[in-house]
């Protein structure tokens, strides 16, 4: 009776100290005031895709891998025959372990649920699909995977800009898998021999059986048939992607590659037999020539995925950028709707922007604000971005988005996407091209009562812009101002006005590339604005990334309690919250949370912290390098919020039972205790060290999840 009762005291408390704030779905319409379906999802930009049942409602829905800041992204299909139609829903997230690089799911043990294979370091490592008839669930199989190279077994090598087919390669019933070696060039044929050991399909004994499969050589966007024997002398770079199908109906797998030195996709037609491979032709205009369509074009690095989307039974083509930067980001998922069979596939283009079509998509960075850019009183959006990808440069754009809601109740509509008309205009005096990385902060700097603009770039400078609208009207802006006082922080100008030495003056705080802070106090008056003095370092106030060297820093303040305080976005995605400003503007100001919101949403983060509906509780806007934007409402409210998002969710601990280290996959605080109900470790790492802890069961709490672990 002791155990129950103290068990239901721990659920308690738990529940009363879950987080406060959710992701929340308001309403947003797009430039011909249509609604927008998933405009909270976060960005896409170079994708990988597979298919998993993850409501489990026995239809198959989109599990996306986005390979700029490593983001999963679930998309749960509406199961409508002879239709595309999905819904976002980032509960499932919690249901994957962190990932990197390249992810895949692959049923590999045919028991109707996919597996995940993922990138580890070069090696490969397995998840198996758990799943129960309600919960959706991975249980981790293996850090790495084993093959026999001439009898002597090693790891699995994949590159982590490689992508390799994981399926069925020699007909015989278990999953092989074809990867370019180490040094580029040849494709290895690593076989499973499950079936051929055991009799079924549920071991992975891998055996390279063919160091040459398909007697092809790539070079740089070449090919040499029937050639196992060109000398590594100059080996070709790793960056290749491998999609195994048979294409042309005669049961044996054909290739589609892509590669990261070229745009195109790659047709190479296997003219053997499954179990001896002997490439044959190469397409090199595919799919055009395939089925009467346009050829794949894609900067950079296309890869091919085959998955039925639109719900009539066969699968489709899917190519996107596999490079996570300096690629297209604006129409990056191509979609070749498949209209012959699933052996012998007829590929037409449907569109160029799939998923992408149905969300907010700023292209490469996204860095929002939340102002009343019309003057109702109602908080809108403007949001800066790094860019769209224009032929290897990147033109930074500022976008509209006007709140046609209510004062408690806000809901959104894409009004601009080029406000100011930045598109269009030299900022960058040197090459006289726009400029990229377009961060945008508000101030009345004139004193005319109305909001003028400073724009920070990634060039590292600022410009002016004056707003000619008047006190109470929509905003006017115009260049004022290039170079505003030659204002240099190197690279990936944040600014924001705040007036932080208390004088009735904006003053200027700016991030930057190396994730630390300048401060410029201003010093003329309330019509005209000086900043003339440069304060680095600024609060000691550090976001750098130890590994990287860099942190791109963008700073928000706000005001709580009558206390200035500081959200500071960082290169690894957490927000830094500081307090300890006021009167303190030479001294370090106080780190109050590295994690702050237990949020993680992508990489380069920009954040923005107000109380959109009216509730005296703030709401949370970031942005992230995916170019895209998430919400996040206060729990005092479940208005348009996510039912399944909303709901606690169990958590997902393995290894379970464990004896040295338990794994926890979402982000957050985890605070484990025993069986009494007390606290015996709290940390934010996802690997937890359990060593120290006594055999027994333990609870772990993590937001609004709980869970159960053994440690033996």
């Amino acid at each position: 009776m002791k155990y129950f009762f103290t068990l239901s005291l721990l659920l308690a408390f738990i529940t009363s100290q879950s987080q406060t704030l959710q992701r929340t779905l308001l309403p947003v319409n797009n430039t011909n005031n249509q609604n927008i379906p998933n405009p909270w999802s976060g960005g896409l930009n170079a994708c990988q895709l597979s298919e998993i049942d993850l409501n489990l409602d026995g239809t198959k829905d989109l599990f996306v891998f986005e390979r700029t800041g490593n983001r999963i992204l679930p998309f749960i299909n509406n199961g409508i025959s002879n239709t595309i139609s999905y819904h976002y829903e980032s509960a499932y997230i919690n249901a994957f372990p962190p990932l990197s690089d390249w992810a895949l799911l692959v049923d590999y043990n045919a028991d109707g649920k996919e597996d995940l294979f993922a990138y580890n370091g070069g090696k490969v490592k397995v998840y198996r699909n758990t799943s129960s008839a309600t919960q959706l669930e991975f249980t981790h199989l293996s850090n790495q995977l084993i093959t026999d190279y001439s009898g002597s077994p090693f790891q699995l090598y994949v590159s982590r800009v490689d992508i390799p087919a994981i399926t069925d390669v020699d007909n015989d019933g278990d999953i092989d898998i074809l990867t370019f070696q180490s040094l580029g060039g040849y494709i290895e044929f690593h076989e499973n021999l499950s079936m051929d050991l055991y009799g079924h399909a549920d071991s992975l004994i891998f055996i390279m059986t063919d160091p040459c499969w398909g007697d092809v050589y790539e070079g740089l966007n070449t090919y040499t048939l029937n050639d196992c024997n060109t000398p590594l002398v100059n080996p070709r770079h790793t960056g290749s992607s491998i999609l195994a199908i048979d294409i042309d109906n005669d049961a044996d797998k054909d290739l589609i590659l892509g590669d990261v030195s070229y745009n195109n996709l790659n047709l190479l037609t296997n003219g053997g037999s499954p179990s001896t491979s002997l490439i044959t032709a190469v397409d090199q205009n595919f799919p055009a020539n395939n089925s009467n369509t346009i050829a794949t074009d894609i900067t950079a690095f296309p890869a091919a995925f085959y998955l039925d989307v639109n719900n009539d039974g066969l699968k489709d083509l899917i190519a996107s950028p596999n490079i996570a930067n300096n690629c297209e980001n604006k129409e990056s998922l191509w979609l070749y709707l498949n209209s012959g069979s699933n052996t012998a596939p007829v590929f037409s283009l449907h569109q160029k922007n799939f998923l992408q079509d149905n969300t907010l998509d700023f292209g490469a960075g996204a860095y929002p604000l939340f102002y009343d850019y019309n003057s109702d009183g109602l908080l809108d959006i403007i949001c800066g971005n790094f860019g769209y990808f224009n032929g290897g440069d990147h033109v930074g754009q500022l976008a509209v988005l006007e709140n046609t809601g209510t004062t408690n109740q806000a809901a959104f509509t894409l009004v601009e996407d080029d406000f100011a008309n930045l598109s269009n205009l030299p900022l960058n005096t040197l090459l006289n091209i726009p400029v990229s990385g377009v961060s945008p902060t508000f101030g009345d700097l004139d004193g005319d009562g109305d909001d003028d603009m400073i724009l920070g770039d990634a060039d590292g400078k600022l410009h002016y812009f004056e707003n000619s609208a008047g006190s109470g009207n929509p905003i006017q802006m115009n260049l004022h101002t290039n170079n505003y006082f030659n204002i240099d922080v190197g690279q990936y100008a944040a600014p924001v006005l705040w007036d932080l030495n208390q004088d009735n003056l904006l003053d200027l705080v700016i991030g930057k590339l190396t994730g630390d802070l300048l401060y410029l106090p201003n010093s003329g008056t309330n019509t005209t604005a000086i900043f003339d003095t440069i304060i680095n370092d600024f609060g000691q106030v550090h976001v750098a990334n130890l590994f990287a060297g860099y942190g791109y820093s963008r700073p928000y303040f706000y005001t709580e309690n009558n206390a200035t305080q500081l959200l500071v976005g960082s290169e690894s995605g957490h927000v830094y919250h500081y307090n300890n400003i006021d009167n303190n503007l030479n001294g370090s100001f106080a780190v109050v949370d590295t994690f702050a919101f237990d949020i993680w949403d992508g990489i380069k983060t920009s954040v923005s912290y107000q109380d959109l509906n009216n509730d005296s509780v703030r709401d949370f806007l970031i942005g992230n390098q995916s170019g895209g934007l998430i919400y996040f409402q206060s729990d005092t409210t479940n208005n348009n919020s996510s039912n399944i998002a909303e709901a606690p969710q169990n958590l997902h601990l393995y290894p379970n039972p464990a004896t040295h280290t338990i794994y926890i996959s979402i982000q957050g605080e985890k605070t484990i205790y025993n069986i009494l109900g007390e606290v015996v470790l709290k940390t934010r790492k996802k690997r937890i060290n359990i060593q120290g802890l006594a055999n027994g069961v333990y609870w772990i709490r993590c937001n609004k999840t709980v869970g159960k672990f053994i440690k033996q």
